[in-house]
């Protein structure tokens, strides 16, 4: 699932995609296990979802139209393991190139969303001969004292869904800011219900956990001395209302690397790839043609 609040969070049936499908793959002898999303039709595409996972949604049904998408989990998510090997940010870029390896995947764009636009940079910095364009998506991954992030382990919900989508009455947001652990004092164990809740915050305790690795205290991991290597084309995507990563974000970001653009949208906050999936595909697509 595409959502920052790491939770299938009632917002009603999922968009689905036919023609994605999963499997599973071993890396590294099997030290890791790593679901796999893969669909659609033409060239191959990398992406590497943000800090509530990856379900099939919209926007990867938007990018399947003109690529052939292959979406990993990471390690931590979902039925992804090996997380225990995973110490850093140094770690996870080893894992992932290593899994690139086993996908053999070379010559392919690559696109990151918020937690996965931090880890698609840091890859691109570390071998920019294997990625012919880089899309980063409100990514974390700099930071700067006088212009904060928001503290996504400490915010309250409705805090957080407002940071999350422009419309805070949207249902995505309204789910966010009443998800289950909101309601833990009325959770009966005894119950389906009550039984599908407790898998959720075991589900978003295990996700938030694996972010923290890379996001606590704060989202500096030293990528400001890594990503002026990213010389691929390159469009830094923004939703102008993001509450998490602000805004001015963008232009820090394409200001590091050498051949960079920005897009800010419109009516769109952190969850941008929800909020208006089609346009930030297009804009994607029209970084291809770069």
């Amino acid at each position: 699932m595409n959502n920052e609040s790491g939770a299938d969070n009632g917002r009603g049936p999922a968009s689905t995609v036919s023609a994605m499908k999963e499997r599973s793959v071993s890396v590294r002898n099997g030290r890791f296990r790593v679901d796999v999303l893969e669909g659609g039709t033409g060239p191959k595409l990398l992406y590497l979802h943000g800090i509530g996972g990856l379900d099939q949604n919209p926007f990867l049904e938007h990018l399947s139209k003109s690529h052939s998408v292959v979406a990993p989990r990471t390690p931590g998510f979902g039925e992804s393991t090996g997380s225990e090997s995973i110490d850093d940010i140094h770690d996870l870029v080893v894992f992932y190139l290593d899994l690139l390896d086993e996908l053999d995947l070379y010559g392919l764009p690559i696109v990151g969303h918020s937690l996965g636009g931090m880890f698609a940079a840091e890859l691109a910095a570390a071998q920019p001969e294997r990625f012919t364009h880089v899309a980063l998506i409100s990514p974390f991954g700099l930071w700067a004292n006088d212009d904060p992030i928001a503290d996504l382990f400490a915010v309250p919900l409705p805090e957080l869904a407002s940071a999350m989508y422009a419309d805070s009455e949207s249902e995505a947001a309204v789910a966010i800011a009443t998800a289950p652990q909101a309601r833990m004092t009325e959770v009966d164990p005894d119950t389906e219900e009550g039984q599908a809740t407790i898998r959720f915050l075991v589900e978003r305790a295990k996700s938030m956990s694996t972010a923290a690795r890379y996001l606590w205290p704060i989202p500096n991991r030293g990528l400001s001395k890594r990503l002026h290597r990213v010389r691929q084309p390159a469009t830094v995507i923004w939703g102008e209302s993001d509450g998490v990563v602000p805004a001015t974000y963008a232009q820090r970001f394409a200001d590091s690397m050498p051949n960079a653009e920005v897009v800010r949208i419109a009516a769109a906050a952190h969850m941008v790839v929800d909020e208006r999936p089609a346009e930030v595909a297009e804009t994607i697509v029209h970084l291809l043609t770069r």
